[in-house]
C-alpha cells in the first residue's frame, strides 16, 4: 500500500476470541453449530495534515475507523472515542499511535509528524518598535522578547494600553503597571506585544471599542488591526491560537472585552483591569454572544471613578457624559458568567491583603469550569492598574492604587493555567439562539452575525482624559 504526504501508516492486529462447538464443547440450544467470532475493528486511515510542520505550528490528526467501541491516542492525549480528528502542536518530531478496541481485540496505526526548528527570530531581544499596514493605515506596535528566548516562546500576550494616557509608553520599564508584563515574560518565556491605538477626537491614543454612545472615539477599525497583528505575530512564531492571550487596562480593557466577544476564536483567554461592558453596545457583533466561551479574568476597584464600579458615565469629569455609559463591574462579571455557562457556580474566594496602607484587600472569586471566570474585587481601590512594583500616587481622579496584587502576575497565572487545559467547547446552537438578560443593568444580549467594526479609554501619571 502506498501512502502520500510522507505519512507512515502501520497497522497491527491483536485478537483474543472464545470458540464454541466441536469436540464436546458447551453449546446453547441443541443445534450443534457455533456462533461466528466477532470481527476486530478496522482502521482504514490515519494521517497528519500537514505531516511536516515548523516547531510550534499545529497539525491535525485524522482517522477513519469502523467497528470500534473505544479509541485512544498515546503521547498523553488519551481517549478520543467519538472523534475523528485531533489538533496537536508537537515541539519535536513525534510518532502518534491510534488504538482501536472492541470485544474481539485491538488494532493500532501510527503516523509521524516531522517537526523542524523555526529559522531566524522575527524580533530582536528586548523592546523594539514595529509597524503594520492595515487597510491602508500604518499602525504602530512594540514587541518585548526575553533575552535568550528561542524562536518558540511559550505564548504571546497582547497588552492594550488605556486611552488618554501615555499610549505605547506603557511598555517602558517602570513607567506603568502594564510594563510589568515584560518582567513576567522574562521569567516565563513568552513574548509581549503592545499594540498602539490611534488618536481619538481629543487627540490621545485610544481604542474604538463596543460603546455606541462614545462621542470622543475615532472611526478606527481596531478589530481589523488586532486581527492582522495577531495573525502576523502568531504566524511569525508558529504558535496556535491556544497560545495567544490578550490583556488591557481601562479603555484597553474595554477593547479586550470587545475583542473577546467579536473574535472569540482568535484568543485563548483574556484579562481586563478596570473595564466594564457598554450599556449601549453597537449593533451587530458587539450586541451578540461570543462564538465560543472565552476564559476571562477581571479586576476592578470599588472606588473607581473614571470607569465607575457601579456603572454610569465613563470619565465624566466635564459632566457631558460624552464617552458613553457602562454597566456595573458586577453586571459585567455576571454577563460573562452567563456567557460561559457558570451562572449557577459558587466561587472559591481568596482574600489578599499584603499592603494594609492601600484602600483595602484584594478579593479573588474563582468560578471553575471549562471556560473559567476569575473576578478580583479590589476594595477601596480606584482606577489605576494594581501593582506591587510600579507604584502610582493617588489623586482625586485616579483614586488609590491597589498594592496587594500584581495584575500582570495574576493575569499570566490565569493564562498559564489555560495552556494545559482542554480547549473549551463552543456554546450549543440552542444557547446561541437564546436571549438572556444579566444583572440589574437589564442588558439584553442577542446573537447576531459575527463581523463588525467597533468605540474609546486610562490614566497615566496625570489624568488627561479617558
Amino acid at each position: 500500500m502506498q501512502w502520500r504526504h510522507m505519512v507512515c501508516f502501520i497497522a497491527a492486529l491483536s485478537v483474543t476470541a472464545a470458540c464454541g462447538g466441536g469436540g464436546g464443547g458447551a453449546s446453547s440450544g441443541g443445534g450443534g453449530g457455533s456462533a461466528p467470532s466477532p470481527a476486530p475493528p478496522v482502521i482504514s486511515g490515519f494521517s497528519a495534515t500537514p505531516a511536516s510542520i515548523t516547531a510550534g505550528q499545529p497539525t491535525t490528526l485524522s482517522w477513519s475507523v469502523s467497528g470500534a467501541t473505544s479509541l485512544s491516542l498515546d503521547n498523553a492525549i488519551g481517549d478520543v472515542t467519538g472523534s475523528t480528528t485531533r489538533s496537536v502542536s508537537p515541539a519535536a518530531s513525534t510518532t502518534y499511535v491510534l488504538t482501536a478496541r472492541n470485544s474481539a481485540g485491538s488494532v493500532t496505526a501510527s503516523t509521524t509528524v516531522s517537526v523542524t526548528a523555526a529559522v531566524g527570530a522575527p524580533y530582536p531581544s528586548g523592546l523594539s518598535d514595529a509597524t503594520i499596514q492595515v487597510a491602508g493605515v500604518v499602525r504602530d506596535y512594540r514587541v518585548h522578547v526575553p533575552v535568550g528566548l528561542s524562536t518558540a516562546p511559550s505564548a504571546i500576550v497582547f497588552v492594550l494600553h488605556g486611552g488618554g494616557g501615555v499610549g505605547l509608553d506603557v511598555a517602558n520599564t517602570g513607567s506603568h503597571p502594564l510594563s510589568v508584563f515584560r518582567n513576567v515574560a522574562d521569567r516565563e518565556g513568552f513574548v509581549v506585544v503592545y499594540p498602539g491605538g490611534l488618536p481619538a477626537r481629543d487627540g490621545s491614543a485610544a481604542w474604538n471599542d463596543c460603546r455606541a454612545d462614545n462621542e470622543v472615539t475615532s472611526d478606527a477599525d481596531d478589530v481589523g488591526f488586532l486581527d492582522a497583528l495577531i495573525d502576523r505575530v502568531r504566524s511569525q512564531y508558529g504558535l496556535p491560537t491556544s497560545r495567544v492571550f490578550m490583556a488591557g487596562g481601562s479603555n484597553g480593557a474595554q477593547m479586550t472585552l470587545a475583542y473577546a466577544i467579536v473574535r472569540a476564536d482568535n484568543v485563548a483567554a483574556v484579562a481586563a483591569s478596570a473595564g466594564n461592558l457598554p450599556q449601549n453596545p453597537k449593533a451587530g457583533a458587539c450586541s451578540g454572544v461570543p462564538t465560543r466561551r472565552v476564559p476571562i479574568l477581571m479586576a476592578h476597584g470599588t472606588a473607581d471613578v473614571p470607569m465607575p464600579y457601579e456603572g454610569g458615565c465613563v470619565a465624566n469629569f466635564g459632566g457631558a457624559c460624552n464617552r458613553g455609559r457602562v454597566i456595573s463591574a458586577q453586571a459585567t462579571r455576571d454577563w460573562w458568567l452567563n456567557a460561559n455557562g457558570l451562572s449557577g457556580v459558587s466561587p472559591t474566594q481568596t482574600v489578599v491583603d499584603l499592603d494594609t496602607t492601600d484602600g483595602g484587600p484584594a478579593n479573588r472569586f474563582a468560578y471553575a469550569g471549562t471556560a473559567p471566570v476569575e473576578w478580583w474585587r479590589l476594595d477601596g481601590a480606584g482606577h489605576t492598574v494594581a501593582s506591587r512594583t510600579v507604584l502610582v500616587s493617588s489623586s482625586a481622579e485616579r483614586g488609590v492604587q491597589n498594592r496587594d496584587i500584581e495584575f500582570a502576575d495574576v493575569a499570566w497565572a490565569f493564562f498559564k493555567s489555560r495552556l494545559a487545559a482542554t480547549a473549551a467547547a463552543p456554546p450549543s446552537a440552542a444557547a446561541l439562539r437564546t436571549e438572556f438578560t444579566v444583572g440589574s443593568s437589564g442588558r439584553s444580549v442577542r446573537p447576531t452575525p459575527p463581523r463588525d467594526s467597533f468605540a474609546g479609554f486610562d490614566v497615566g501619571s496625570e489624568w488627561t482624559g479617558e
